[in-house]
């Protein structure tokens, strides 16, 4: 059913009732997702190990299949989008049969209680805007409750290296990331609002607030976001190179203030209004080994 190849090793599969007792925890090690043409040689996924653990009354007499605990260790995730807009994960063969509909209601449902991801690697290269996002040694935690309509997912996120470029320029260079988010999901998965978040790029904070909606034909969306307590070093941390073991010496001064907003609607023929206010007042900054800072 798949226009890709999967790589796995069926003796490299188990299933424990040991290691998170009562749950049945299934493994599956040195696997992975690799493309066929026009893609191919290039991987998709792959991972040293992905485990499941389900409770295993669940499994024997439940009609809800609850994943308690989804991790994944060392995953390499490569999307790849061409300029014309043929993508690498567009993988599923259509199917020729026709799906009948039923009107009974299921009784089967799927709920998961919390993920990880163990020191990943992602490349996300979008050739048709140009774009690539590069995420590297990533480490994520979420947990929430898909079962029901209304919920908190809550996310920890870091990456040791993000690289952002866009029509072949780079405007963040090998920066660490953190993000710590709690985001409310309701309306059928179709609208976000954001509780809690808070985000960094090296020193550099950033909080945010409001909604994002998908609709049928566009998005919206009303966000709002602000430095919640950034000096001038906090924004030099993010000039290319700059960030470096000698850069907890360097002298600087002055205050800084950050803001914006996002708000509207996006689609094809609409784009959202936006504002960014950035204001350095007093500024400077001084190397250890120069005999002079730059002032004003």
């Amino acid at each position: 059913s798949l226009n890709a190849d999967v790589v796995f090793d069926v003796n490299k599969f188990s299933l424990s009732l040991f290691s998170n007792f009562p749950n049945l925890t299934a493994e599956m090690r040195d696997f992975g997702v690799f493309n066929r043409e026009p893609f191919a040689g290039e991987y998709l996924f792959a991972a040293d190990a992905l485990r499941v653990e389900v409770n295993l009354k669940d499994v024997l007499f439940g009609d809800q299949l609850r994943i308690k605990g989804l991790t994944l260790v060392q995953p390499l995730i490569n999307v790849l989008v061409l300029e014309d807009g043929r993508a690498n994960y567009d993988i599923a063969i259509p199917s020729d049969e026709a799906v009948e509909e039923s009107s009974e209601p299921t009784q089967f449902s799927f709920g998961i209680d919390h993920w990880q991801i163990i020191d990943g690697d992602i490349v996300y290269d979008d050739r048709s805007l140009p774009f690539k996002l590069t995420l590297k040694s990533v480490n994520h935690s979420g947990s929430g409750d898909f079962t029901q309509d209304v919920f908190d997912l809550k996310t920890k996120t870091t990456a040791d290296t993000l690289t952002v470029a866009y029509d072949g320029v780079e405007y963040i260079s090998n920066k660490r990331a953190m993000i710590d988010a709690i985001i409310s999901i309701s309306e059928d998965y179709t609208k976000y609002t954001f509780k809690e978040n808070q985000a960094w790029v090296n020193d550099f904070a950033l909080s945010f607030d409001g909604w994002f909606k998908m609709n049928e034909a566009d998005y919206g969306m009303d966000i709002s976001f602000s430095s919640p307590e950034n000096t001038f070093k906090s924004l030099l941390s993010l000039v290319p190179g700059m960030y470096s073991e000698s850069f907890i010496n360097i002298k600087t001064d002055g205050e800084l203030k950050f803001s914006g907003f996002v708000k509207g609607t996006y689609s094809d023929t609409q784009m959202p209004a936006f504002q960014v206010n950035l204001n350095v007042h007093d500024a400077m900054f001084q190397y250890p080994d120069l005999p002079t800072p730059v002032n004003n």
